[in-house]
């Protein structure tokens, strides 16, 4: 059997070259984000202020609960609540929406979650001015708070229309 001419050798190196960019894999890389664990609701607060001054999708995705969570304190209503959670710009658009809310807001103060679970935000203005933003629904699983639902409709809280 002849050994193969140069013209089929080039042949073979573009094919290899083609196949190899067809089958490389084309995700985006993610950062890989140690999940945050807020002990306090001190501590959540001041992560979704960095996370929210920051922009950090990644980073306040995980403050929110994961499946496993969502099994831990819902049961059977998990698959229903983790459901809506896979599709859409949500998270996005709730992150942009407390982002512009902290622009112009400097110092993070403190936090609190209300009886109905509201977590909140206060702030401190260059000028002085302290003011509440809310960030959505805050519930415990064992020692660790995370978020639950996002503040949705902000419409009681003068939406500043800012979307992802």
């Amino acid at each position: 059997m002849p050994l193969p001419g140069e013209q089929t050798l080039w042949l073979l190196v573009v094919l290899l070259l083609l196949l190899w960019l067809l089958t490389r894999e084309r995700g985006h890389r993610i950062a890989n984000h140690e999940r945050r664990k807020p002990l306090t609701e001190d501590e959540l607060g001041r992560v979704v202020f960095e996370l929210a001054r920051t922009v950090d999708l990644d980073g306040f995705r995980h403050l929110y609960l994961s499946g496993a969570e969502a099994r831990e304190l819902l049961g059977e209503g998990a698959a229903a609540y983790m459901r809506p959670r896979t599709s859409g710009r949500w998270l996005e658009d709730e992150i942009v929406e407390i982002s512009v809310r902290l622009a112009d807001q400097p110092a993070y103060v403190s936090s609190r979650v209300d009886g109905d679970g509201m977590a909140w935000i206060r702030v401190r203005t260059a000028t002085g001015v302290e003011r509440e933003v809310p960030v959505g629904r805050a519930v415990r699983v064992g020692l660790i708070w995370r978020l639950r639902d996002p503040v949705g409709d902000w419409a009681p809280y003068g939406r500043a229309t800012a979307t992802a």
